[in-house]
């Protein structure tokens, strides 16, 4: 018995799944895909996603698996060159780019620790 069934690990479904469970909540979570797996998408995370991942205290994971901040921006546009630090959030002012098999396990492995029962290939 569950009081909350996450359809969807990925990086939303895991971080509702954790957060739920940090809370108290018997959480099961299912995806159909095997983990870890990639899934098109864009690998890029601002800088307030980078500040949620600190304040669940993921961003110290998420370096260590070899993703590395990147602390400023340039956006080329030819006859316009924007370039220069994405302003911070929470005190995080790096973002990154990690590759979704990092990031999904990552989320994924914090939500098991947390207390949710993880079902891939469901």
């Amino acid at each position: 018995m569950y009081d909350v069934v996450v359809v969807g690990a990925r990086c939303a479904g895991a971080s509702v799944a954790t957060l739920l469970a940090r809370r108290g909540h018997r959480v099961a979570l299912v995806d159909r895909a095997a983990f870890p797996s990639d899934t098109i998408s864009s690998h890029f995370l601002w800088t307030q996603g980078a500040a949620r991942l600190a304040s669940w205290g993921l961003l110290d994971r998420l370096q260590s698996r070899g993703c590395n901040p990147i602390p400023a921006l340039t956006f080329d546009f030819g006859s316009v060159v924007l370039a220069g630090r994405v302003p911070a959030v929470l005190g995080v002012s790096d973002c990154f780019c990690p590759r979704r098999t990092v990031l999904d396990t990552l989320l994924v492995d914090a939500a098991v620790e947390a207390g949710v029962e993880f079902f891939d290939r469901t």
